[in-house]
Formats: C-alpha cells, structure tokens, sequence
C-alpha cells in the first residue's frame, strides 16, 4: 500500500519532504551510526537536493549514491552525478561520501562489474531512496521493453546494478545507454519516496497500481510488493 502525500504547491511538497528526509537520515545516524541515501537525477528533485544541502545533518555519517546515470560523460549536460554535485553536494554537504556510477569504460555493460562493486560496499539496508517516474511508467532507469528490463526487474537477480538499453523516445532522449539500480537492489530499501508532479504523470502513476505487466510499467516493481514502505509525494 503506497501511502500518498498530496500538495497544492510545489513548495509545501518541498518543505515537507525535507523535513521528512531530515527526520529519516538524523534517525538512521543515531541508530546505526550512518545513513545511506540514494538520489535520482531530473530537475524535480532539484530544490529537495538544494534545501537538504542546507540541512544541519551529521552528513561524515551519511553516504550519497546514484539511483541511476546516463552513460555520458561526469561533466555532460544529462549526467546525473553533474546534477548531484551541483545541487546537493554544496553547502553543508560539500563534503559527503558520494558513490557515482559512471565509470571509465566504453559502455554500461563494461562498466556494470566495477560499479557493482563500489556498490557493494554501501551499508544495507539503504536507508532512503528518492526516485522519480516518468510518463511511460519508469523509475530509475527501468524503462519499459528496455534491452536488460527482464534481467533487472527479475526477482533472481540479486545484483544490485544493471545495463540497461531503452527503447529511444521522447523520455528517454538520445541517452538511452544507462545504468540503474536492479529491482532487488531498490527493494533493499528501508524506505522509498516517489518524486513528481503534474496531472499527466498522477493519471500513470494510479494506472500502475492497477495489476498488469511489469514491463509495460516498470514502476510496478516499487508499487505492488509489501516488504519495503513506499511514498508518493505529488504536487500539481
């Protein structure tokens, strides 16, 4: 059961979810001595990254890692390490423990061994994970008949990273060579928030609560399972 969080603007959401991404990271430090939270990239996000930069948190204790990247370049325009060290890693947290996913090799596929690794050495369970969905019912990098979708999302697979291909359009851009986070690595969640706004995507997003393919709406994945509590949180 998804539980649901909805704002008439942009900036209550924002403020609320801060708040709440404080009380979780701060909760998790003094519990466990650290904190790992996972980030998407996209401009929705942005003005979270910016204000929890600001946040007086314990951030030696707290380690930051990608969701899923773009296989471009650290410095290109549509990477999502660029984004995140441009929003959130300044401030208070210009110093945190950041975990990338691109690596120097020529494709995703190449790279999917070393990232698993650097992976591998974050604390688990992951203490909070923000992720998006877009208007073809993705999140992370789980893209609909994507070439790797099968693999990611199977239940078997207990990597925590894969290569994904999508199928090129107008979500996903001319950047369709990506790594993500696997559906097993997500759901070692101990929480999950789901980030966006607009009608458009709230019409998918109750569409996908509804039963059908995984791979026709991968965000599926997140939304009907029981073992990880999930979280929308929606403006206009």
């Amino acid at each position: 059961m998804v539980r649901e969080f909805f704002f008439e603007q942009r900036s209550h959401l924002f403020t609320a979810l801060v708040a709440e991404c404080q009380d979780v990271l701060s909760e998790a430090v003094s519990k466990h001595g650290q904190a790992t939270l996972l980030v998407s990239g996209g401009t929705t996000p942005a003005p979270l990254y910016e204000a929890l930069s600001k946040s007086d948190l314990n951030w030696k204790k707290i380690k930051v890692a990608l969701v899923d990247e773009r296989w471009v370049d650290n410095q290109h325009s549509a990477s999502n390490e660029a984004l995140i060290r441009r929003s959130l890693l300044i401030n208070n947290a210009k110093n945190v423990e950041f975990i990338g996913m691109k690596t120097l090799a020529d494709t995703a596929k190449q790279g999917q061994a070393e990232t698993e690794a650097r992976y591998a050495k974050l604390p688990q369970p992951f203490t909070l994970s923000i992720v998006g969905m877009g208007p073809d019912g993705h999140t992370a990098s789980l893209f609909p008949h994507a070439e790797g979708l099968a693999d990611a999302l199977s239940e078997d697979n207990q990597n925590l990273t894969a290569a994904i291909t999508a199928i090129q359009s107008e979500v996903t851009g001319p950047n369709t060579e990506r790594l993500t986070l696997t559906r097993s690595a997500l759901l070692k969640s101990e929480r999950i928030v789901i980030l966006f706004t607009g009608e458009d995507k709230l019409a998918v997003f109750n569409s996908a609560q509804k039963p059908g393919p995984l791979e026709d709406m991968p965000i599926r994945g997140l939304l009907n399972q029981e073992d990880v509590p999930v979280e929308l949180y929606w403006a206009p």
